[in-house]
C-alpha cells in the first residue's frame, strides 16, 4: 500500500489491489479525510479482496481513479457498526448497521462514515456484476433489504468473524459463494416478485435436475420431457427469472469447472478432463466460454488459484496512521 499525505487528506493506493506494481496502477485509489486514526485488516477470499475498517471518528472518502488502473469491477461495502452514506450516479444511500451498497471505483463516488464505525469492503471480481446491470445497482439501499440481500449480509458477517479460522480452500470457496449469492441478488433485484407456488416448485425440480445431470447431454427438449412440460413452457419459466435454459446450464457447468480448477487435489487432472466431467468436451469452446464469463483463460485461472497466498494478509500498521481510514479505499 502506498500513501501520499497532503493538505487535503491522505491519497491512498492499493489497499485491495495489492498486486499493483506501482501506486498509479492500483484500482482502488482514494482520497481519505479522517478526524482521527483508524484500524484496518485485509485478507482474501479467493478472487474477492476483503478489508475491514474501523475507527472512533468520522471519515470521508472520495474516489481518485487512475487511467492506468487495470481493474474494472465493483466494490461492495457493508456497514457493521455506526452510520454512513454513499453517493454515486446521482443516488444517495444512507447506511445503518446491516446495510450494504454496491458501487464502482471507475466513476466518482463519496463515502461518509460517522463516529464509531466498522465497515467491510469487498473488491469483487469483474464477472460478478453483469455489464447491463451496472448502471442500476450502484448506491441502491434496497438491495440489502431483499431476501437474498439479507442472506448475503448474514454470510458476510459470519465470514468476517471467522476469516482467520478458514483454510486456503475454504477461503477460496467462500469467495465463490459470495459472488454466487450476489449474482442471485442482482437477478432478484431486476425481476421483483415471486413466481406462483406451482411454478416455483417446478423450477426447483428443474434446477435440481440440471445440477444432477450437468455431466450428461442436456437440452431444453430433454429437460422439458423429464418434467412433462412443453419446451415453450420451460423457456417461459426461465425467462421469468431473467435467464435462458441454455444460458443457465452453461453457467452452472462453467461454475463447476472453475471450482474444480481451483481445487488443489485436482491439479493433476488436465483442464480438458475437468471440463469434460461437467459436459463441456470441446477444449476451444471451453476456452472461449470461460474467458467470456470470468475474464481469464482456464489455464491462467488455475495458475492464479494455485499460486494464491494461503495466509490472510495483515495491515502492516499503515492502517493505524493518519491514513488508517485509508482502508476505505474503494476497489474500483
Amino acid at each position: 500500500m502506498r500513501i501520499e499525505h497532503g493538505d487535503d487528506g491522505a491519497l491512498v493506493f492499493g489497499y485491495l489491489d495489492t498486486v499493483a506494481t506501482a501506486g498509479n496502477r492500483a484500482s482502488d485509489a482514494v482520497l481519505v479525510r479522517a478526524e482521527g486514526s483508524g484500524r484496518a485488516r485485509s485478507y482474501r477470499l479467493g478472487e474477492v479482496g476483503a478489508c475491514e475498517i474501523s475507527g472512533d471518528h468520522g471519515m470521508s472518502v472520495v474516489s481518485r481513479v487512475s487511467p492506468a488502473a487495470r481493474y474494472r469491477g465493483h466494490a461492495l461495502g457493508l456497514l457493521m457498526d455506526g452510520r454512513g452514506a454513499l453517493e454515486q450516479d446521482g443516488r444517495r444511500a444512507s447506511l445503518a448497521p446491516g446495510d450494504f451498497v454496491l458501487y464502482s471505483g471507475e466513476r466518482p463516488f463519496r463515502l461518509h462514515l460517522g463516529a464509531h464505525h466498522r465497515y467491510l469492503l469487498l473488491g469483487l471480481p469483474e464477472h460478478s456484476v453483469p455489464p447491463e446491470c451496472a448502471g442500476r445497482i450502484t448506491a441502491d439501499p434496497e438491495l440489502s433489504r431483499l431476501p437474498s440481500g439479507r442472506i448475503l449480509t448474514a454470510m458476510l458477517t459470519e465470514t468476517t468473524r471467522l476469516a482467520d479460522r478458514l483454510g486456503p480452500v475454504a477461503r477460496w470457496e467462500m469467495g465463490e459463494h459470495v459472488t454466487a449469492v450476489l449474482r442471485t441478488l442482482i437477478r432478484e433485484s431486476g425481476h421483483g416478485g415471486t413466481a406462483p407456488d406451482y411454478r416455483a416448485a417446478l423450477l426447483d425440480r428443474v434446477l435440481d435436475h440440471i445440477d444432477r445431470h450437468l455431466g450428461e447431454e442436456l437440452s431444453p427438449e430433454s429437460i422439458a420431457a423429464a418434467h412433462h412440460v412443453s419446451v415453450r413452457s420451460l423457456h417461459a419459466l426461465f425467462r421469468s427469472q431473467g435467464e435462458t435454459v441454455n444460458g443457465y446450464v452453461r453457467g452452472r457447468r462453467l461454475d463447476r469447472v472453475r471450482r474444480d480448477l481451483a481445487a488443489p487435489d485436482l491439479m493433476r487432472l488436465p483442464v480438458y478432463a475437468v471440463a469434460a466431467r461437467w459436459g463441456i468436451r470441446d477444449a476451444s469452446h471451453l476456452s472461449r466460454l470461460f474467458r467470456a464469463r470470468f475474464g481469464v483463460s482456464p489455464r491462467r485461472f488455475r495458475q492464479q488459484a494455485l499460486e494464491a497466498d494461503p495466509a490472510p494478509a495483515r495491515d502492516g500498521g499503515a492502517g493505524r496512521d493518519r491514513a488508517g481510514g485509508s482502508a476505505l479505499r474503494q476497489n474500483g
